[in-house]
């Protein structure tokens, strides 16, 4: 089943007629055991592509458990759920800890902020590995994703993928597909001022100022338009950023 699934359920209508009343037949135990097995496959489902855990490296707060789910990526953006039971010899490293499930993250209560947890396992011989980033909410206060709504941007583009990493790192991106980004790079955040500074990107534009004073609520962000510049076609939305 995609990620994306949807479930259309029917109804069937009884008869009209009412046949004559039966004793029920308990099943026996052999049959309901049958009846709850069900076949798991940890094949590789195609001849090309690998497995991931996630696309983005989740963020967590010190004392956050994170279960893990594998996905098998056939190309980029596009994710198949993988069973659970086929995700086996998993290994942390970094401050954090393994439950006895073999596939719950314990983050450490006194993980420090930008600290990364590497996680590595097997779903049959292929390896599947990720991060999992450490923040600080009181003195990270950027870190998520934050977008521009779509309806109070007429006439604009809004940028609906801003994203801040508690490793200082941030992404931008206007129209995401698939795994595209616009542009990247690192980012420093002191005293209401954003300093973006872009090291890569697919449009990076020219027309940016990339540092500038920011008004920051918790879950709002207000960046003058300037700032992060203009897409590769059209312009930039002032509207206010929501996570």
């Amino acid at each position: 089943m995609k990620k994306s699934a949807y479930l259309i359920a029917g109804l069937m209508l009884a008869a009209c007629t009412t046949p004559p009343a039966e004793a029920p037949v308990e099943p026996s135990s052999a049959s309901i055991a049958a009846s709850d097995e069900q076949p798991v496959s940890c094949e590789a489902p195609y001849g090309y592509g690998g497995y991931a855990f996630w696309i983005e490296a989740p963020a967590v707060p010190p004392g956050a458990t994170l279960v893990l789910q594998p996905w098998y990526m056939s190309q980029p953006g596009v994710m198949d759920p993988v069973p659970a039971s086929c995700l086996e010899g998993v290994e942390i490293s970094g401050p954090g800890s393994l439950g006895e499930d073999g596939r719950t993250v314990v983050v450490d209560a006194d993980a420090g902020a930008g600290a990364a947890i590497h996680v590595r396992g097997k779903v049959g011989d292929a390896g599947i590995s990720g991060r999992i980033l450490v923040f600080h909410e009181e003195t990270q206060p950027l870190v998520g994703v934050w977008h521009q709504p779509e309806e109070a941007c007429a006439g604009t583009t809004p940028v609906r993928e801003l994203i801040f990493d508690p490793d200082g790192r941030f992404s931008l991106t206007w129209t995401p597909f698939e795994v595209y980004k616009d542009y990247w790079g690192g980012y420093t955040f002191n005293d209401g001022r954003l300093a973006l500074k872009p090291d890569g990107g697919n449009h990076t534009p020219t027309d940016a100022s990339f540092v500038g004073d920011v008004q920051l609520d918790s879950d709002t962000l207000v960046i003058s338009p300037e700032q992060f510049g203009n897409p590769s076609s059209g312009l930039s939305c002032s509207a206010t950023f929501q996570r």
